[in-house]
């Protein structure tokens, strides 16, 4: 197949992005998108989820073609998929942890409450998520997804005492914001677990 910018740098590319050429962003596309894939795919071990994030990566780049700020291509593309790749395992932790809590706690009569409960408790979760720093953000939810502090310092390059300080940051801004879901005392306490430190 034939690819006029097979050749062009991705500064070139990405002006051509910018003045909507779809052959440009295809190009980006052919080019990058084995190498997110394959960073992607390290760390969450589902073809089709690994899939769905790097295609909404590309989706985001087009839509957003004319007023993304970009310095360099791969740096940008490559960050954009680590956050995703870390809100997904996020995701995934919360609701293993809310499977977790609903095994061993009595089912409620009325589940379509359970159900909006969860979903608004989701939704105020990843809003919140927004507010911490991006350092602390990013330490917080790999310890929800696994990693002891010396992995997370050893991935991040920084000291095990900054881990644990951006730990806690996050968890008392967290718990400040949703308090009300996360009191092992409330009616539907199914946050409660997912802030245990």
């Amino acid at each position: 197949m034939y690819r006029p910018f097979k050749a062009s740098t991705d500064y070139e590319l990405l002006v051509l992005l910018r003045e909507d050429n779809e052959a440009a962003f295809e190009e980006i596309y052919r080019r990058y998108f084995q190498k997110l894939h394959s960073l992607a795919k390290r760390r969450i071990n589902n073809v089709q989820h690994t899939e769905d994030i790097v295609h909404d990566l590309f989706l985001n780049l087009w839509v957003s073609r004319q007023k993304i700020q970009i310095d360099t291509l791969q740096n940008y593309l490559m960050r954009s998929v680590k956050y995703r790749v870390l809100d997904e395992l996020d995701h995934q932790t919360v609701k293993q942890k809310f499977a977790d809590y609903q095994s061993f706690t009595p089912q409620i009569s009325n589940t379509t409450e359970e159900n909006i409960l969860y979903s608004d408790a989701m939704k105020l979760y990843e809003e919140n998520l927004v507010f911490l720093p991006d350092k602390c953000r990013e330490a917080f939810l790999l310890s929800r997804s696994g990693l002891s502090q010396k992995e997370i310092a050893a991935k991040l390059g920084i000291s095990e005492n900054t881990v644990e300080n951006h730990i806690a940051k996050a968890l008392r801004l967290l718990k400040t914001r949703m308090a009300e879901f996360i009191n092992p005392n409330a009616l539907f306490p199914i946050f409660f677990f997912l802030f245990e430190k």
